[in-house]
């Protein structure tokens, strides 16, 4: 069976990348699949990828889209079946080629970009056609779903959640560390929740004075440095980028909780999953995370990590507290983050993939 996937790229280091690539490698590894991946540009090198699409997400790329129609349709007319991996554009650039060819089509709803060109003149018409059009739209998460559902009636919907590479998070990690770390790994962008993150630990400051939060995100811009300045946590915040994945597990492993109080703004920008919170799983670390949002099915609440209102900083920084406060607390919780994890890993998460396929 040969399946021909749309995404943006197979980049490692950004999120849909690594999304498509755990996808795509793991049903190459099934037997019966073939799988060719057309993408914007090449990262990765695999002799199945082929870079041939233009970027059409902006309006002012609109007309880029029938251009990658006639790319994608001859590539599609050798498959069995078509994958995109995000609604727009790819959904629908796939369901345009599909046209009078009748393959099987499947759209995977990832997050955001399933969601936000509902809402979006011009682009809401395409995709809303699109998943109509479509056999199987799968979302990686019961949030996404249901934000999808909210702007329109679709009945072929079903949930798959992130899976982790779960065997790459076990190393020889020895010894304690005397401090206290909280860590947090995203984008320095609005839905991730620093605004929120940032006065909570400011509150967690005045128990424990040498708290240290590591944030894995990229350069920041003005507002979050200033932001810092004025709660005086200087020495208490540390920005990082461009960790290797050795140095990043580390840190994991180094930290006492992962906290990332991810917000949904405008009702269409929003956390799709949270990868990150079964990566800090993983590694036997407690998580905190926001409701409304993907962290409810990335969180079992009160098992592996907590879940607390979203722009809420008194909240957030009594589940830091709660964790800092009862070690054996934060570790019971690790230890079920980590039989969670193993539980989600991709192994276990391409079999419910390879399941739709063989249907």
């Amino acid at each position: 069976m040969k399946i021909c996937f749309l995404n943006e790229n197979l980049n490692i280091n950004a999120g849909v990348g690594r999304f498509g690539l755990d996808i795509i490698k793991g049903v190459q590894n099934s037997k019966n699949f073939e799988a060719i991946v057309l993408t914007e540009k090449k990262f990765d090198n695999c002799k199945f990828e082929k870079p041939i699409l233009k970027k059409s997400y902006l309006l002012r790329n609109f007309l880029n889209i029938f251009t990658n129609v006639i790319r994608a349709r001859k590539h599609i007319k050798k498959c069995d079946i078509v994958h995109a991996l995000d609604g727009y554009p790819y959904g629908v650039i796939a369901a345009l080629a599909n046209i009078g060819l009748n393959k099987k089509l499947i759209i995977s709803g990832i997050g955001t970009y399933s969601v936000l060109p509902l809402d979006e003149p011009i682009k809401k018409w395409f995709l809303r056609w699109a998943y109509k059009k479509a056999d199987k739209i799968i979302c990686i998460s019961s949030f996404t779903e249901k934000q999808i559902l909210k702007r329109i009636n679709l009945h072929n919907t079903v949930v798959i959640n992130h899976g982790v590479d779960y065997n790459k998070f076990q190393i020889d990690h020895r010894g304690q560390n005397k401090e206290k770390i909280i860590l947090s790994v995203g984008a320095l962008k609005p839905r991730k929740g620093y605004h929120v993150s940032f006065p909570a630990i400011a509150e967690v400051k005045k128990k424990y004075p040498g708290i240290k939060y590591y944030i894995v995100g990229g350069k920041p811009q003005k507002i979050y440095t200033d932001l810092v300045k004025s709660l005086n946590l200087e020495k208490n915040i540390e920005f990082l980028q461009d960790l290797s994945d050795e140095e990043l597990i580390k840190l994991y492993y180094k930290s006492n909780i992962f906290l990332l109080t991810s917000i949904t703004i405008n009702d269409n920008d929003f956390e799709g999953f949270g990868l990150v919170y079964l990566e800090a799983g993983a590694c036997g670390k407690p998580v905190i995370g926001a409701y409304g949002s993907g962290a409810e099915d990335a969180i079992v609440n009160g098992e592996t990590g907590i879940l607390v209102p979203q722009n809420d900083v008194q909240k957030t920084a009594e589940a830091i507290l709660k964790l800092l406060d009862d070690p054996e607390l934060a570790n019971k919780m690790g230890e079920s983050g980590k039989k969670f994890a193993e539980k989600m890993n991709w192994k276990n998460i391409v079999d419910e993939y390879v399941k739709i396929y063989e249907n």
